[in-house]
C-alpha cells in the first residue's frame, strides 16, 4: 500500500571529512534542515531503503470509512539496541451506527523498518485488538477490534463495532523490527577529529550528531553514513618512520550490528573507509553517536 508521506525524499548524502597530516582542526559537515511538513513525497515498500525518516501521523491511518482516528502517541526507546516499540492510538466511530472499525500501518515507514507480517505484533493492556497482513500485502498491517459474538459492546474484548460515542484507546506494540535504514543527509551532520595521534597509534573519531528538533512529527530512529578519511592518520605514522599496520575500531563493525564498512579489508589499511550505522549507532532526534577509527603501526 502506497501513502503519501509528509517528508522530504533524498539520498542520505556522505560526508567525506578531509583530515590532513597534522589534524590539528575539526572538520565538519553540516547538512540544512529541511522542515518535513513543507514537502510531499511517495513512498513504497520498495524504495524504503532510499527514503528519509516520515513525520508519525502518515505511519498508521484509518483502513475504512467507519474509522476516526482521533490520536497516535508513540513511545519509542530510548536507545536504538532495543528493536521493540509501543504506538498509543485512539479510534472512534464515524456515525452513530455500530460498524467494523480498522487502522493500517505501513510498515515500510518507520519505526517498523520494512517488516513484514503480524508476528510480535500484540496489545498491551485491557484493551484487546486484531492483527494480520494478507499474502498480497505483506507490509500492510490491519488493526481492527476483538468480537465474542455477544450482542453486548465491550471496550476491551467486544469492540469490533463501534460508534461516533464509543471511543477506544488501544497500545500496539512491536518487537524484533529491522535496523533503520539511512536518513536523508539533512537530518544528521558528521564531524570527524583526531584524538590519539603518536608514532605508532593515529586515531580519527567520526561522529554523527542528529538535527531533528521535532519529536512529535520524528520521533523514530534514523541511520547515517559518513566517510573516515584515514590519510592523515597513515601519513603521521610513515612520516615518522614507521610502518602502517592495520586500522582497528571502537566499537567493532561486528558484521553490521554495530556499523559497516566499505571496503571490509583492514590490512592493509585503506586511505578511506565508507561507513553506514547498524542496530546500536542509529540515532533520533539530536543524539550523537561516536565511530573511532585507529591506524596502529609499527
Amino acid at each position: 500500500m502506497k501513502h503519501a508521506i509528509l517528508g522530504v525524499v533524498a539520498l542520505a548524502a556522505t560526508a567525506l571529512l578531509m583530515v590532513g597530516s597534522s589534524l590539528t582542526a575539526q572538520d565538519t559537515t553540516v547538512a540544512a534542515w529541511t522542515d518535513p511538513v513543507e514537502f510531499v513525497a511517495e513512498a513504497t515498500s520498495g524504495t524504503w531503503g532510499s527514503t528519509s525518516p516520515t513525520p508519525s501521523s502518515i505511519v498508521i491511518v484509518a483502513g475504512n470509512t467507519n474509522t476516526s482516528l482521533d490520536s497516535t502517541v508513540w513511545n519509542i526507546p530510548s536507545s536504538s539496541a532495543d528493536s521493540s516499540f509501543c504506538v498509543v492510538v485512539t479510534v472512534r466511530g464515524t456515525t452513530s451506527t455500530s460498524a467494523a472499525w480498522q487502522l493500517q500501518a505501513d510498515m515500510t515507514l518507520p519505526p517498523f523498518n520494512g517488516r513484514t507480517g503480524s508476528s510480535g505484533v500484540y496489545y498491551q493492556g485491557s484493551t484487546q485488538a486484531s492483527f494480520a497482513t494478507t499474502n498480497q500485502s505483506p507490509s500492510t498491517l490491519l488493526i481492527s477490534g476483538k468480537s465474542n459474538g455477544s450482542a453486548t459492546w465491550n471496550a476491551s474484548y467486544n469492540n469490533a463495532l463501534i460508534t461516533d460515542v464509543q471511543p477506544l484507546t488501544i497500545t500496539i506494540c512491536v518487537s524484533n523490527t529491522p535496523i533503520a535504514a539511512t536518513g536523508a543527509a539533512s537530518y544528521y551532520s558528521v564531524t570527524q577529529s583526531p584524538t590519539t595521534w603518536t608514532d605508532t597509534k593515529a586515531c580519527v573519531a567520526i561522529t554523527a550528531t542528529g538535527t531533528v528538533t521535532d519529536l512529535e512529527a520524528n520521533p523514530f530512529f534514523f541511520g547515517w553514513v559518513a566517510t573516515a578519511n584515514l590519510a592523515g592518520a597513515k601519513s603521521r605514522i610513515t612520516s615518522a618512520g614507521k610502518t602502517v599496520n592495520y586500522v582497528g575500531w571502537s566499537p567493532a563493525p561486528s558484521s553490521g550490528y554495530e556499523f559497516s564498512t566499505s571496503p571490509t579489508t583492514y590490512n592493509p589499511v585503506a586511505d578511506s573507509y565508507s561507513i553506514t550505522s547498524g542496530r546500536t549507532t542509529a540515532i533520533k532526534g539530536t543524539q550523537s553517536s561516536t565511530i573511532t577509527a585507529c591506524v596502529y603501526g609499527y
